[in-house]
């Protein structure tokens, strides 16, 4: 959405975060789910779920949402919530102004996350294709992931940073952010018809024997925001999708393999002199919410587990992103 966007949205995030600082409460789960917006473009942040008040800057418990949590609570350390909440809001942040995470998971040994500790910021942004940001926005952002919270700015270092303090006109911002809106309403209104059209009229069957019932101890299993997707569609416009992909954008670079016995498509590419070898299999998990009422209607949905077995994880992300960009994930 460009720096505009998140200077938009940041000056709103800074005005939730001071009111709930102001009242002793942190979130501790600040998520792009737990960001609502109305019509108008006006933040509201949700699920206080684990928001607590007490202790605030000594706490030890295991909160958050991986991509979004900060290094201290992953390594199970006292924290302070004002800092992991400026952590996290760092993370909405990048991507809003990217449109794509800023890593995985903020640990050491994850490549991006490593990247930034390790001071190969040029690397960083070539690879998160952030070169063109300006160098406001990199202090502002690299200050908010900072290993160390201590390190991460305040409510009142953040309102005052030069990145914030930059020239915004929020009225074309807002202007722009609600025909953005419109038209992505309309376009999701149009792909909704597409969908039904593609489920309706595919080549092959829907492949719904590739669906796994959810095991006992699904609700354990961290969603990854990167790789887990819940969809309304069948596996086999999925399967269409890939091969669709594959062809149309990707050069044929990939295999696809189907293996009903097993329960699984597999994306494959063999190693060349410029790639490196890459293996995933999608999985699909049946997670149909039951009907509140007999005759309410059953709408199908599946979550789509895509697991990286072999291959540079840089490399998968930015497939990855591709597929986003242009198929079934966008």
């Amino acid at each position: 959405m460009g720096e505009d966007d998140g200077r938009f949205f940041l000056s709103q995030m800074i005005e939730v975060m001071g009111y709930m600082q102001g009242k002793g409460v942190v979130h501790r789960d600040l998520k792009l789910e737990n960001i609502l917006v109305d019509d108008n473009m006006n933040l509201k942040v949700a699920d206080f779920g684990f928001a607590t008040y007490k202790k605030i800057n000594k706490l030890n418990s295991y909160r958050g949402t991986m991509t979004y949590m900060a290094p201290e609570i992953k390594e199970g350390k006292t924290y302070d919530g004002k800092q992991i909440d400026m952590f996290s809001t760092g993370v909405i942040l990048f991507i809003i102004v990217q449109g794509i995470f800023p890593f995985k998971e903020a640990k050491k040994d994850e490549y991006f996350y490593n990247l930034i500790l390790n001071g190969k910021l040029d690397q960083y942004w070539q690879k998160t294709g952030g070169q063109n940001l300006s160098p406001e926005f990199k202090d502002l952002i690299l200050k908010m992931f900072s290993y160390d919270g201590t390190k991460r700015p305040t409510v009142e270092e953040l309102k005052n940073h030069p990145w914030m303090q930059m020239k915004m006109d929020i009225k074309a911002s807002r202007a722009g952010l609600i025909e953005a809106l419109h038209e992505k309403r309309s376009q999701k209104t149009a792909d909704s018809s597409t969908r039904d059209s593609a489920d309706a009229s595919m080549r092959g069957p829907p492949m719904l024997e590739l669906v796994r019932e959810v095991p006992e101890n699904f609700e354990n299993f961290k969603f990854n925001d990167m790789t887990d997707y819940d969809i309304d569609y069948a596996p086999g416009v999925v399967y269409e999708e890939l091969n669709n992909f594959n062809e149309t954008y990707y050069e044929k670079k990939l295999n696809i393999e189907l293996n009903s016995e097993k329960r699984w498509i597999k994306i494959h590419q063999e190693g060349t002199e410029e790639l490196l070898p890459l293996k995933v299999k999608v999985k699909f998990f049946d997670v149909t919410e039951k009907p509140e009422a007999e005759d309410d209607e059953v709408i199908p949905r599946y979550r789509m587990r895509m697991v990286k077995q072999l291959g540079d994880l840089a490399q998968w992300y930015d497939i990855l992103d591709n597929m986003k960009k242009t198929v079934f994930l966008k």
